[in-house]
């Protein structure tokens, strides 16, 4: 039997839905199911398809399979959203007149008699008219003659549609079957005629949901737990959650996960949690949720521990947003999912951002409002001063602290040491073999200890042997005499040693074949800000073509040409980046010559134009972000590749699974997934010592890693000189030997994505008429020196971002402004909304834009908007003038959408007064840079913003001009009398809304104080100023965009 499934959708969560479900039924995923294929269409293809013709009758006499049910009636799916405020979407609004009006004379009094039918209707209860189109679609049919299969569902984009969605499609299916066979007639009629509730049912499949879930995944505690008095050991795992955003909070989750279960593998390590399920925040409802509700035996409780970063001004990271929303619900009050649970939160935020931690802090406080027993206040780490100092003891304890919470404890009995980490384990068989060896000695340890630590004997020579580069320096930092030996340092001043991955191991041809991934519906929905909905994300990103780059610095194109003459090569790929790249090096000199001069060569700012797919499921608002997935460098791949193979026999292109993941070649995840160009944080240099074969290479690394006599050592030579793990690798060369493809996986975070702000607008995007739909941005390229030492002779190296030194090159054939068509190379995006950096809604908000730097990037977007914006009231009233003379043709209209009600000619005569009483507020800008003839981003455009009114004032500061004092945007806000005044006027009489933008290091806090300091004159006071700061941050009219 066959089920139509139409759709209508505007951003592309309803088409998904409907071709899901769709996909499912056709190849055959669903065995039980009585649909054995699907017809997926867009609702405003009825009439081409002719879907009610074809409805007239009942369905040809058929059953299912040896089945002897009959089937009396068609089976008709649709999912629709709604827009704006009870708009159906563009592919669905012919359909929605055609059922708004009687059955027309060609068809039957009732043309849906023989249809049974379901609805699902996605929308958002910020707007007035909650899935409008949907609840009209399910009453009209009715009223056509179909029969309901089932009430029509309302999924909540605000609180997340999946809660609705997963239920309904695991229902609907089954439902359907039932009013389509013979003898439902009657057993339909009391769903049939059910009213909707809109409100209710979406509240009602929830709890069918979980309720399903419990009755399948319930564990049943072992007789012998249950048998004791006191639980020596918990019946479900230690639970460890995060939401990430950029990484880090993932890695810190993974590292407490992968701590906990190397100590399981001890025999003589007693822990509470027998095993440990790692997951994402998103994933709560699949793998965690029903544990959760379940209470354990003898009245002990489950162990959760969240890891959060907050992204933006107070959003949560895209793979816990559902989580978040879930938490927020009123309904989720009553179910009291945490009153079995102990949690403890560690959440991650930057203090240059207000609202420091707010994801963290959230989920901490409403755990414990829904039940959950706290095991210790949040902790919050700050990204601006170093996650490090409160991340490393909170992670050092708190599984301890969880288990006693939990009515349990996790202890080492007696001195025993853990086993290493999986990824120290060639380190004893190769150190037994070479003289001097490395010793493990057992230390003795409280019960409470969660880590023991390699240490060393006295075998160490009492003079220096080690030829290594890496000792070398590092004694002359310590101005150490050749007798002398490098410090030992106390194990409790170490990082904890733990691998960032699970597992991985090498696939062989019969393995790859039998492994196969699948993604449910709920993963291709993602939701983004606003009512948009996007498919792309970090983890499935768009492939983007670059259109066009220019240099917004005044930097000398010449280089570019020649480096795209590279690119038309017959080369590889890697050797026109590297060719490229040195090319670069020699014409943009950062030490010889004029400083002057070296300085704005180190200082080239790129606008870049990126595609976005033509069917409009990757959507932005001015004031996004977008994020970028580039590989690691050739060099550093092709380093790692060779030293792999020369010492392993690892060749690029086995297959390899990482974490039980899809498999990929050596080269890919050596390439693309683990980071070998970010400077190396204490806790990875610690790993890497355990694979030194020599014994003062080991101990030099074990000193870098320490907290008690590392920490400027540290410093001076990894953090300022920014050095890699392939620098640490070839400065240390004996770790080559010993380290492994797992173990060198197991030591490195991920590649970061790369952030940069939006710099259009979709509005004029679409008003230019270039015919191709694209986003631009803009970004700094990273390139500087580094610090010179006198006893480090690596030091004064040239570095280059991963990301921008990369675009940089393949972007080299557009920033030449050649001439032609150019094919552009590709890259992945992914969309990064935000809730809090938008344009206020009502135009006539005056403004106060402030953006030093590339900090200008989004209010070009802003103004760029805002002009369309304007554009767009003009045209409207030039249509309204046009449309009063004579008519020339040239618009084919359908007969039927001129058909238009009272309600509607109302409407629209609605919206053209309030076009016509729309007024735009005000917009001031302050731009700083170092040198206006370089580095002034977007001059021309300032300048006609400026002189076509967008802009009110333009105000600049400069702080590298020649024979000039140094002059901030802070300075121009708070010294210039002119500047004062209007800020003053601007923010307090006029309710100006303030939009800071830039880097965070000093800057945002500078202009912030500056506001204080400009206020205090006309409210008298400081402390009056602070908190009319403070009102403002509150009610969204003064919202920062910053970066460290």
């Amino acid at each position: 039997m066959n089920l139509t499934i139409l759709y209508g959708s505007a951003t592309g969560n309803a088409e998904h839905i409907a071709k899901d479900l769709g996909e499912s039924i056709n190849e055959h995923k669903l065995p039980s199911c009585a649909f054995t294929s699907a017809t997926v269409l867009e609702m405003d293809q009825f009439k081409r398809k002719k879907l009610f013709e074809s409805w007239s009758s009942p369905p040809p006499s058929s059953s299912d399979g040896g089945n002897a049910k009959k089937y009396t009636k068609h089976a008709l799916v649709a999912v629709c959203s709604t827009t704006g405020n009870g708009d159906a979407p563009e592919n669905a609004g012919r359909f929605v007149r055609f059922i708004k009006r009687k059955p027309p004379a060609t068809l039957s009094a009732a043309p849906m008699e023989h249809v049974a039918y379901a609805v699902l209707g996605l929308g958002d209860t910020n707007y007035d008219q909650f899935c409008a189109s949907g609840n009209l679609i399910d009453r009209k049919l009715k009223e056509w003659g179909g029969t309901r299969a089932m009430p029509v569902a309302c999924a909540d984009e605000a609180t997340g549609l999946e809660a609705t969605v997963e239920p309904w499609v695991e229902g609907v299916l089954g439902k359907l079957e039932i009013a389509c066979s013979a003898a439902s007639s009657e057993e339909t009629k009391g769903d049939d005629d059910a009213a909707v509730d809109a409100t209710t049912l979406p509240k009602q499949l929830d709890e069918k949901l979980v309720v399903a879930e419990k009755e399948t995944t319930t564990p049943v505690a072992s007789k012998e737990v249950i048998a004791q008095e006191i639980a020596k050991e918990s019946t479900t795992p230690l639970y460890v959650v995060y939401g990430s955003a950029t990484g880090n909070a993932e890695h810190i989750a993974k590292e407490v996960a992968a701590t906990y279960e190397l100590y399981l593998k001890n025999p003589s390590f007693i822990g509470y949690f027998p095993s440990v399920i790692c997951c994402e925040l998103n994933e709560y409802k699949k793998k965690c949720l029903s544990q959760w509700e379940t209470e354990p035996p003898l009245s002990t409780k489950h162990g959760v521990v969240i890891v959060c970063s907050t992204t933006g001004n107070a959003d949560a990271p895209e793979n816990s947003d559902r989580f978040v929303r879930w938490l927020k619900r009123k309904s989720t009050d009553a179910t009291q999912p945490f009153k079995h649970c102990a949690y403890a939160v560690l959440a991650l935020g930057d203090t240059n951002y207000d609202v420091f931690c707010a994801t963290g802090k959230v989920i901490d406080k409403r755990m414990k409002e829904l039940g959950g027993t706290r095991c210790c206040t949040v902790a919050l780490a700050d990204e601006a001063t170093g996650l490090e100092e409160v991340v490393d003891p909170w992670t050092g304890s708190i599984i301890q602290k969880l288990a006693v919470e939990c009515n349990g404890s996790t202890r080492i009995q007696g001195t025993v040491t853990p086993p290493p980490p999986t990824v120290a384990a060639p380190v004893a068989a190769a150190a037994a073999a070479a003289p001097p060896k490395t010793i493990v000695k057992e230390t003795s340890s409280s019960s409470s200890s969660e880590e023991k630590k390699m240490e060393f004997d006295e075998t160490i020579p009492a003079v220096s042997q080690s030829l290594s580069a890496g000792v070398a320096t590092i004694r002359k930092m310590l101005s150490l005499l050749p007798k002398d030996i490098i410090p030992a340092v106390d194990n409790k001043s170490l990082p904890s040693m733990v691998s960032s991955l699970s597992s991985c191991e090498l696939i062989n041809d019969e393995e790859l074949q039998g492994r196969e991934r699948g993604n449910s519906i709920a993963d291709n929905m993602t939701v983004s800000s606003g009512s948009s909905g996007f498919l792309y994300t970090l983890n499935k990103p768009y492939e983007s073509t670059i259109l066009g780059a220019r240099y917004l610095t005044k930097t000398n194109a010449e280089c570019a040409k020649k480096a795209s003459q590279i690119f038309a090569n017959p080369s590889t790929a890697d050797e026109k980046i590297v060719e490229a790249k040195n090319l670069y090096n020699n014409h943009f000199p950062l030490a010889t010559g004029d400083e002057v001069e070296c300085t704005k060569n180190g200082k080239r700012v790129i606008e870049m134009t990126l595609s976005l797919p033509d069917d409009f499921t990757l959507e932005y608002q001015p004031g996004d972000s977008v994020g970028l997935i580039v590989p690691n460098t050739p060099e550093a791949t092709n380093f790692i590749l060779s030293m792999l193979q020369k010492n392993h026999g690892v060749l690029p292109s086995q297959k390899i699974s990482v974490d039980s993941n899809h498999p990929i070649t050596v080269e890919e995840a050596i390439g693309t997934t683990v980071d070998l160009c970010s400077p190396m944080k204490k806790k990875r240099l610690f790993m890497l010592s355990q694979f030194a074969a020599d014994p003062e290479e080991a101990l030099a690394l074990r000193l870098l890693s320490s907290n008690e006599k590392g920490n400027d050592l540290f410093q001076r030579y990894v953090e300022d000189q920014n050095r890699t793990v392939i620098d640490i690798l070839k400065e240390f060369p004996s770790c080559q030997q010993l380290i492994t493809l797992e173990g060198l996986l197991g030591c490195l975070p991920a590649i970061p994505p790369r952030y940069y702000s939006v710099c259009s607008s979709p509005l004029a995007d679409r008003q230019d008429k270039t015919g191709s739909y694209h986003l631009k941005v803009a970004f700094s390229v990273v390139d500087f020196l580094t610090p010179s030492v006198a006893e480090d002779p690596n030091s004064g190296r040239r570095v280059g971002g991963l990301a921008t030194r990369y675009l940089e090159c393949i972007s080299s054939p557009f920033l030449n402004n050649s001439s032609g068509s150019i094919q552009g190379p590709t890259v992945q995006i992914f969309p990064k909304p935000t809730h809090e950096f938008r344009l206020p809604t009502n135009m006539a908000t005056p403004l106060i834009l402030i953006g030093p730097g590339t900090g200008i990037a989004p209010f070009i977007g802003f103004l760029s908007h805002r002009q369309a914006q304007i554009s767009s009231l003009e045209s409207f009233e030039a249509a309204e003038t046009a449309s009063e003379g004579t008519w020339r043709g040239g618009y084919e209209l359908d007969p039927e959408e001129l058909n238009l009600s009272k309600g509607d000619s109302t409407g629209l005569n609605l919206a053209l007064d309030y076009v016509r009483k729309q007024q735009t507020g005000e917009i001031d800008l302050y731009f700083g840079c170092r040198y206006s003839d370089h580095d002034y981003l977007y001059e021309a455009e300032l300048a006609a913003f400026k002189s076509t009114g967008i802009l009110s004032n333009l105000y600049t500061a400069f702080s590298r001009e020649h024979g000039k004092e140094k002059m901030y945007v802070q300075n121009v806000m708070q010294d210039k009398p002119e500047c004062k005044q209007r800020l003053t006027e601007m923010i307090l009489n006029k309710n100006a809304s303030v939009y800071v933008c830039g880097d965070g290091n000093a800057m945002g806090k500078d202009v912030q104080q500056a506001i204080v300091n400009v206020l205090a004159d006309k409210l008298e006071s400081k402390q009056s100023a602070l908190s009319y700061l403070d009102q403002m941050k509150t009610s969204g009219r003064f919202v920062l965009d910053i970066w460290s």
